[in-house]
Parts: structure tokens; sequence; C-alpha cells
């Protein structure tokens, strides 16, 4: 990608930012960031960088999509800004001209400016509840526990049906980071549990606690970004995980042990939107890319909890 143009849509999110930083490294000619700020922060990007072309926009608005594609010409684009869990429940109809419309958008532009290659970001909720574990790419979608996980795979099939550019799509796992936003149910323990540690009002826990996560961290999934759009592989979607479960349990015990506070911890009736149980195979980006995660699960808890001691500081 050096000297190109590249177009990252969501760049000021937790997920897009960590690819914006990738970007640089590789010298591009300028560096395209698309987000209309509804659940990210500038803070995420980086200051007074000269190859930084910021636009708040909206990509469900055909005519500014448009507008970018046509007056910047990317090269190679990373797709990430969407609607996330827990924004698509309280507003599905801006959900769904996120997520769907904006992704045919995009798409769209991508066909018609002649992108060279396109990584979307897709999710493991389009498999809802799982049927059997580890997941791999070929279990069957679950399209009827929320808006998020169907708008996700209306959007596959975007690529699958309309995409003539070169596109991977990657379906994350439950990601976190230092720069994590609210709009998902799993980023929201962290400051949660955080806050309930600190001030000594203890940790609610939702369930019995058993309810298991992926957890991968956003650099990783950047990595797995930058591997794919400078890959040969083309036109196949990827878990990106760990394929290690941690249970809402574990979590809690550890980011106390990380914070050297022991609190109490209240048990009340489960939240049935929730998937119950995470863990993806990998087999196929490992094969594929040579992808495997980087950062474990204490080190990228800890960069949280760091970030998050700074804030109230």
């Amino acid at each position: 990608m050096a000297k190109s143009t590249v177009l990252v849509t969501g760049g000021a999110g937790n997920i897009g930012s960590f690819i914006v930083d990738h970007v640089l490294q590789q010298n591009p000619e300028r560096l395209i960031v698309v987000d209309n700020l509804f659940n990210s922060d500038l803070e995420n990007l980086p200051r007074d960088n000269e190859l930084i072309v910021f636009l708040n926009l909206d990509i469900g608005n055909q005519e500014e999509v448009d507008y970018i594609f046509r007056i910047y010409r990317p090269e190679y684009v990373f797709h990430c800004a969407s609607m996330l869990i827990r924004d698509g429940e309280k507003l599905p109809r801006k959900a769904i001209s996120t997520n769907i419309l904006g992704t045919y958008n995009i798409v769209d532009c991508c066909n018609q400016y002649a992108v060279k290659k396109i990584c979307y970001s897709s999710s493991a909720s389009v498999y809802g509840e799982p049927k059997y574990l580890p997941v791999d790419e070929q279990h069957p979608f679950q399209y009827d526990n929320f808006v998020y996980g169907w708008t996700k795979i209306s959007a596959e099939m975007i690529f699958l049906s309309h995409c003539n550019t070169e596109w991977l799509g990657f379906r994350y796992y439950n990601v976190y980071s230092e720069r994590l936003g609210l709009g998902t149910f799993y980023t929201q323990v962290f400051p949660t549990f955080y806050d309930g540690i600190k001030s000594g009002k203890g940790i609610t826990i939702f369930g019995d606690g058993t309810q298991t996560m992926d957890l991968i961290h956003a650099e990783d999934i950047a990595r797995a970004n930058m591997l794919g759009i400078e890959s040969d592989i083309r036109n196949e979607f990827l878990n990106v995980g760990t394929g290690i479960e941690t249970t809402v349990l574990d979590l809690a015990n550890l980011m106390m042990t990380i914070m050297d506070t022991q609190t109490k911890v209240n048990f009340y009736p489960e939240d049935s939107q929730k998937v119950k149980s995470r863990k993806s195979d990998t087999t196929k980006i490992n094969k594929l890319l040579g992808f495997t995660p980087s950062i474990d699960v204490h080190s990228g808890v800890t960069r949280i909890i760091q970030a998050l001691d700074k804030s109230v500081a």
C-alpha cells in the first residue's frame, strides 16, 4: 500500500483506529478516514498527521459516499463502519441504514471506481447461538436473535452477490481494547466491572457467569486486516478470534487480580440477547493468511485497566 490512497470507514473507532495506525506504517500517499463519530472518538486518531484526511460523513448517504470515491479515488478500502449490537437494538432503522445500505454504497463505489481490494468487518454474530464449538466458517447463520446479526448477514450477501472488486470478509469475535466504545454488550463489561471494583460497590453478572467470550484485542484484528489486504487471498470469509473461551466470571476475577482489589459479585437473571458461548475455529485464517493472535487476555485487559486508570486520574 506504499504510495497508495487508502480509505478506512469507521476509522476513529475501536477497530478502525488500529487499522489506521498500521496503514500509516506502510507509508501511504494519503489516508482517508471516514467516521460520523456516533460511537467513536477523534482521540483514537494520530494528531497532526498530514497524511490523514478526516471526513465526518455518513456511509448510509449514497451521495456522500460517492463524493468520497469521486474526489479521493481510494485504491484500497477497509470497511469497518457499523452500528454495534446495543446501538442496533435501540435504533434499528439506523442500523439498517448503516450496516446494510451503507455497505451497499461502499461496495457499489468500489465497483465503479476500480478499487483494488476491500476488507470488510463482519462479525461472529452471523452465527448466533452456536450449534457446536468451536465454530467454523461453515456454521449455519442464525438471524432471529438480534438486529445486529441479521444486518451483518445481509451485508455479507452484498459482497457475495454484488462485489466485483477483490474482497475479504472478517468475522470478528469479542473485540476489545483500550479504545473500546459502549455500543456492544461485551465491551460494556470492562468499564462496568472496573467501576464496581474501583468503587467497592461490587460487580453485577447476568446469569451464573459461565457464559463464554472469545476475546481478541483490536490490535490483532488490525494485523489480520493488514495480512488480508496484502495477500492474494480473495472472496473469502474468515473467523478472527483466539479459539480460547473466557467466562464472564473468569474475566471478573482477572480484573480484580490485575487491580489487586477484591469485591463482591452479584448475580442477576441472564440477558436473553447475549450469546452464551463463543469459541472460534481459526484454522482457515491461520492456513490462508498465517494469522495467529499475539495479545493474550491478561495483557490486553491490563492495557484496558491502565487506560481507565488514566481517564479517572
